[in-house]
């Protein structure tokens, strides 16, 4: 798992404090775990830049005056129901000895063979969450979908790994080629005009 440096500063508690806070263009943040609990705070502009971005990474958090670097995963966030703007951001510090739950992102690479034949391709989820230790979360989990035929579907429990174990239902589906609509019809009109040579006889 790839790490990002945040750079923050230790902060106080209070609303007026955390008020102050993001007048001033930060945001408010904490990092905790089982033996910490830090509050500090950091640039808002650099924070939505990072959180924002699709790939799936750990952070290194470095708060001014502290020597540490301590590596956390981003936990909950925080938004404002109106604006959609970051209220607050929780961080987890990370134990590598004990396995972590995230959510890490489907890279699906390759052209359907049922699609050449007038398939429909389908994919409703995006996204597997996965229960590994830090060492063997990926940054993606990729998946070759040139395989699928008409008809053809991949499901979660057809994507297990030695490294993590994915939480979600064995019978999710990730991918599937259907017939498509404009196939049916064809195919609904050929029955009717076999139907009417059928009836003519």
């Amino acid at each position: 798992m790839k790490y990002i440096t945040i750079y923050g500063k230790k902060r106080n508690i209070g609303k007026k404090y955390i008020s102050s806070i993001r007048s001033n263009n930060y945001i408010p943040c904490i990092v905790y775990c089982k033996n910490i609990n830090i509050p500090f705070f950091t640039l808002k502009n650099n924070l939505q830049k990072i959180l924002y971005r699709k790939e799936v990474f750990g952070f290194i958090i470095n708060i001014e005056g502290k020597n540490n670097n301590i590596k956390a995963i981003k936990k909950e966030i925080q938004l404002n129901p109106v604006n959609n703007n970051i209220l607050h951001v929780d961080f987890y510090k990370i134990n590598e000895l004990i396995p972590i739950i995230l959510e890490i992102p489907i890279k699906f690479f390759g052209r359907p063979i049922g699609v050449t034949k007038g398939g429909e391709y389908y994919s409703p989820i995006k996204k597997l969450k996965i229960k590994a230790l830090v060492r063997n979360i990926p940054n993606y989990i990729e998946l070759n979908i040139s395989h699928l035929d008409i008809g053809d579907r991949i499901y979660s429990v057809n994507l297990k790994n030695e490294k993590y174990k994915i939480l979600n239902p064995d019978d999710t589906l990730i991918a599937s080629v259907k017939t498509s609509r404009s196939n049916k019809i064809t195919s609904q009109e050929e029955v009717n005009k076999n139907i009417e040579k059928e009836e003519k006889k």
